[in-house]
């Protein structure tokens, strides 16, 4: 049978359609695959290739309703249902991917690979509760199966729930006994004490791992086990080779790290502030930028156990918004420029309509994406409203911290003492050049003060975001509330002094 002249031309759109993508060339695609979608019975082949070149230009929302028309031409394709869902969460459409998973786990006959992608979208949209329900039927399909068993505890850990988490951690562990990242994930979980460690397991485990994938891993663990038992030139030791294999393993110059942020000085300097042109005055959301390890989620878990705020924690909901306001960019620069020229207004209304999207039943949210402080210029003209707090912590301590974590996803500085170090003067120029900019909207907190005198800086931390005191704050241990930071276990105890100067019992290492 000869094909119908519109399938035809799409088919042939397609073929140049992909070739214009792999060529970095999203608008040509785009008007190309348009023009053969004016027709009727195409594929789903170029609404996909659409939605690709879409998303290539920041086009979030055009490319949900472009995978929404593949996959209900194709509903079964588990692709053009996950390609949908990603752009559910580009575009910042939680409860559009939350009922999306939801659906789609109802009619799944329990296959645990599918349960446990759509658990990975879940916890992309912070839904933690989902994501473990899912994780459980998963680990009930494949009861033997450590990957489940991984990520179950992950989202147990975000919720709170340590002792399922360890027990879930120790079930991989014993199927699969050199993964390095469960007995991370596992040494993090308590402090571990002399009767009660696994640091003989450790050493054994990294005797077999030598030069294998996940050795640098085990080593973060072995250190972190170390250091709770005071054995500190040890875990130094272990920190330092686990650090090296990480690192090398990287593509990462902090040079450019360091040369964008003073683009954003240059860029978002005193005109920019004083420029006419009014932001969204609709939302008043609460930032908390620092440092990674710096106190944000302390600071976070205060402003989210007050009955009137809601955590949405670290989220990429700025960058987005700000990315799908400005358009297609070639590079960060020309994204740092394109952003101080779009409309503030559109900015703002648009990370408002992602916060409204994450916590519909919240009166105020909270921001701890901790890098939003290269943002501050821009927070402060799109949303005026806005209360921005910056945590700020001794270097030494955060340098130590950072060094310290194995971070899963971002802060590509943290494997190395040089770009740490880089970084920080970086970021500390940033943040001077922020304050005499801003003046008085910049509100910052001091870790070791916070720790020392919870209630006075709580009371500061309420009132500069105009909220009235409550005593709950003082007891954000006690929160439910979800947290997937590198600190989702210390948030759950009472406010403590112990970290700081914990870099003194590394003096000579860090010095040298």
């Amino acid at each position: 049978m000869v094909p119908a002249p519109d399938q035809t031309a799409a088919a042939e759109a397609a073929r140049a359609a992909a070739g214009l993508l792999k060529a970095g060339k999203p608008a040509e695609a785009e008007r190309l695959l348009k023009a053969a979608l004016a027709g009727n019975g195409v594929g789903a082949l170029p609404w996909t290739l659409l939605a690709k070149a879409q998303q290539m230009q920041s086009a979030f929302g055009a490319m949900a309703e472009s995978a929404a028309t593949a996959r209900g031409i194709a509903p079964g394709d588990e692709r053009l249902q996950d390609l949908e869902l990603e752009a559910l969460v580009l575009k910042g459409d939680i409860a559009g991917a939350r009922e999306r998973i939801t659906g789609l786990a109802w009619d799944e006959d329990g296959a645990p690979e599918r349960l446990g992608r759509l658990a990975e979208v879940a916890v992309q949209i912070a839904d933690y509760e989902l994501a473990e329900h899912l994780l459980q039927r998963a680990c009930a399909a494949a009861p033997l199966d450590p990957r489940f068993r991984f990520n179950l505890a992950a989202a147990e850990v975000a919720l709170g729930k340590l002792e399922a988490a360890e027990t879930n951690l120790l079930a991989a562990i014993a199927a699969r006994p050199d993964d390095g990242d469960a007995w991370y994930n596992l040494a993090t979980l308590r402090r571990q004490m002399p009767e009660r460690n696994h640091v003989a397991e450790l050493e054994a485990t990294l005797a077999r791992l030598a030069g294998r994938p996940g050795e640098f891993a085990a080593r973060f663990a072995l250190a972190k086990e170390l250091e709770d038992l005071g054995e500190h030139a040890a875990c130094f030791a272990q920190l330092e080779k686990g650090n090296a294999l990480r690192r090398a393993g990287m593509q990462y110059r902090v040079e450019d790290d360091v040369r964008t942020m003073r683009r954003i000085e240059a860029v978002f300097a005193d005109d920019y502030l004083a420029a006419g042109e009014a932001g969204f005055a609709e939302a008043a959301p609460i930032f908390v930028t620092g440092m990674p390890r710096s106190g944000t989620t302390l600071v976070d878990r205060i402003f989210a156990s007050h009955p009137e705020v809601e955590s949405v924690g670290e989220v990429n909901d700025l960058a987005l918004a700000t990315m799908e306001e400005t358009g297609a960019v070639a590079s960060k620069d020309a994204l740092i420029e394109a952003s101080a020229r779009t409309a503030p207004e559109r900015i703002g209304a648009n990370y408002a309509r992602r916060m409204q999207w994450r916590a519909p039943a919240a009166r105020r949210t909270v921001d701890k994406t901790p890098l939003n402080f290269l943002y501050l210029g821009l927070i402060a003209r799109a949303l005026p409203k806005a209360t921005i707090v910056h945590v700020r912590r001794d270097p030494m301590d955060i340098a130590f911290a950072v060094y310290k974590t194995l971070f899963r996803m971002g802060y590509p500085f943290a494997y190395s003492l040089d770009d740490i170090s880089e970084y920080l003067i970086a970021k500390h120029r940033l943040m001077a050049h922020w304050r005499g900019v801003l003046g008085d909207r910049l509100v910052e907190i001091d870790y070791e003060v916070l720790v020392t005198e919870q209630e006075p800086d709580s009371r500061r931390l309420l009132a500069a975001a105009g909220l009235p005191w409550d005593s709950a704050v003082l007891d954000f241990h006690t929160a439910q509330s979800p947290s997937a930071t590198a600190s989702a276990a210390q948030v759950r105890q009472p406010i403590h002094s112990r970290s700081v100067g914990a870099w003194k019992r590394h003096e000579a290492q860090l010095a040298g």
